[in-house]
């Protein structure tokens, strides 16, 4: 493996479980990496005052710190170095009791099944090895009427990212969304997939999941 192939990696793994020193400055670059694609995702949520809401791979609370107004925000990631990140963010709210930061797997969502009206999962996806459980548990937790809002980038523009092989992520297109939404039992009518265009003329797929 040449130096280039054995960076990547590394970078890819950095990405799926951000850590040390590296961990922090990898954050910090998805925060603004990001940017566009969660402002799209939250627009298309259509985030009320009233709802819960929860950030699934919060990285370092950047999108929660960003919903002041709502009524409780909650955030998981199974970094450790993230979680430590977003609970300094988001310290204020937690000690009101209005916001939490959890370490934990996205298949284990440590809520009481009905607990949030708005579920975020951005650029998660690529990491989670069993989907159609992850959407399941995503069900578990929401309230009625709850919706999902995912975000991934495009198998066709991931193909050529050296730090975003199949070594540490998954690729998706739409094809592979429609898939695993099948597969979780979520009917054609109860969901809907958008492209939105980055820069760098990168291709970014968001999916609306009725819950």
């Amino acid at each position: 493996m040449s130096f280039g192939e054995r960076a990547g990696a590394a970078l890819g793994r950095q990405l799926a479980r951000p850590s040390g020193v590296c961990g922090h400055i990898v954050g910090m670059l998805m925060r603004f990496a990001n940017r566009k694609p969660n402002r799209r995702l939250i627009e298309e949520l259509d985030i009320r005052p009233h709802h819960r809401v929860l950030d699934i791979g919060c990285a370092d609370g950047s999108v929660l710190a960003g919903l002041r107004g709502v009524a409780y925000r909650a955030g998981v990631d199974q970094s450790g170095a993230m979680v430590h990140a977003a609970r300094r963010r988001l310290a204020i709210a937690i000690g009101t009791g209005r916001a939490s930061i959890v370490q934990s797997d996205m298949l284990a969502l440590p809520f009481p099944n009905h607990s949030f009206d708005r579920l975020i999962a951005s650029n998660v996806l690529y990491f989670c090895r069993e989907v159609p459980g992850f959407l399941a548990e995503c069900r578990r937790v929401g309230r009625d009427g709850a919706r999902l809002g995912i975000y991934v980038t495009s198998k066709r523009s991931m193909a050529s990212w050296s730090f975003a092989s199949a070594a540490t992520h998954r690729h998706f297109d739409r094809a592979d969304l429609e898939e695993v939404f099948a597969a979780a039992g979520i009917k054609r009518e109860a969901y809907r997939v958008d492209t939105i265009s980055l820069p760098r003329g990168i291709e970014g797929l968001i999916a609306i999941v009725e819950l």
